[in-house]
């Protein structure tokens, strides 16, 4: 009976350190949960203009209204778009993609910091791999807070100048309203070029500390069966992360169009250029980077957000579907791996 009751234990407890509770994790869910507040009160405070006035950094673009000029035939657009021709027409709002994900990570997080400190305060639930929920969370949260300045950067450039004129916003354009000249006439400004360049390298680095949190706590492998830590983390980090690479790589692609082209790779509103209908060698050349990291990594969530990006809300090209093709193998091959190792 000793023998089984021993078995039993091992089978419960597996050979990892495990502890009751731990002010590790309590600190881990408070900071998480401080750079998710502070990631919602920049997303409020640069919203751009409202009612005619600009927001607390006063800038009346949006980032929207900074990105639309310059978006390729891979960003994300209308869901399921009819072709490229309608994907790439300027369009009053933007994509839905964006606000969903937010607002999703949001929730998520604020749900994943309440769990860990729960999981850390409460006797009941065991904790594995204690010091590495912490440093995950520690590598998060810096993503969230880079992330959180990151719309402050990509509009500095794109600021009016035209209020100390007595120009009402209401009655500017959206040229003017972005310091820019009329399409066809912007003529280029270092300063948005350059913090194009600098909001692309904050969001790779956001991205990099994802990746990094992710890598850390590899919560898809922890063993015994941390069901809260597989509902929140494990696709929150990965997730997060997925996104964050996508999202940086759209930034990149901003910069290099900007650079190219001042005024814009649309002309609006009807003559357009024959380059935004091009395919692109970048989605499937990006989903490979992506696949490869989740496999590496063993987190099969972080292709999914450029998966659902570039099938469902780009049009269907042929390097789109490759690119999805290559994200949905990534998925599949570190969802095996990740099986593998929690077999053994």
């Amino acid at each position: 009976m000793n023998a089984t009751g021993e078995v039993a234990e091992a089978i419960t407890h597996p050979p990892e350190p495990v502890v009751k509770m731990s002010m590790l994790l309590v600190i881990a869910g408070f900071a998480l949960l401080a750079s998710v507040i502070l990631l919602s009160f920049f997303a409020w405070a640069t919203r751009g203009e409202k009612d005619g006035k600009a927001d607390i950094f006063g800038q009346y673009v949006t980032v929207r209204e900074v990105a639309e000029r310059y978006k390729a035939v891979w960003s994300p657009g209308q869901f399921w778009p009819h072709n490229a021709y309608t994907h790439t027409q300027k369009r009053d709002k933007g994509s839905p993609l964006f606000k969903v994900m937010w607002t999703f990570f949001i929730g998520w997080f604020v749900c994943a910091s309440a769990y860990l400190i729960f999981a850390g305060a409460v006797e009941a639930i065991e904790v594995f791999r204690e010091e590495a929920h912490l440093r995950a969370a520690l590598c998060v949260a810096a993503a969230f807070s880079l992330c959180a300045v990151w719309p402050v950067l990509f509009r500095i450039g794109s600021t009016t100048n035209n209020m100390a004129m007595g120009i009402s916003a209401s009655s500017m354009t959206e040229g003017e309203k972005g310091g820019e000249a009329p399409i066809g006439n912007a003529t280029h400004s270092k300063t948005k070029e350059v913090f194009l360049w600098v909001a692309f390298a904050i969001l790779l680095i956001a991205a990099i500390f994802a990746v990094t949190g992710s890598a850390l706590l590899q919560a898809w492998t922890l063993p015994g069966q941390q069901y809260g830590t597989l509902i929140f983390l494990g696709p929150g980090y990965g997730l997060f992360a997925g996104w964050l690479l996508f999202a940086s790589a759209l930034n990149l692609s901003t910069a290099i169009s900007y650079a190219s082209y001042p005024s814009g790779t649309l002309r609006w509103p009807e003559t357009r250029t024959e380059y935004t209908h091009r395919d692109s060698l970048w989605p499937p050349a990006l989903a490979l980077v992506i696949s490869t990291i989740a496999v590496l990594i063993l987190d099969p969530t972080i292709p999914l957000p450029m998966l659902v990006a570039i099938l469902l809300f780009t049009p269907r090209q042929w390097t789109h579907l490759a690119a999805s093709l290559v994200c949905a193998v990534g998925i599949g091959v570190a969802t095996l791996l990740v099986f593998l190792e929690r077999a053994n």
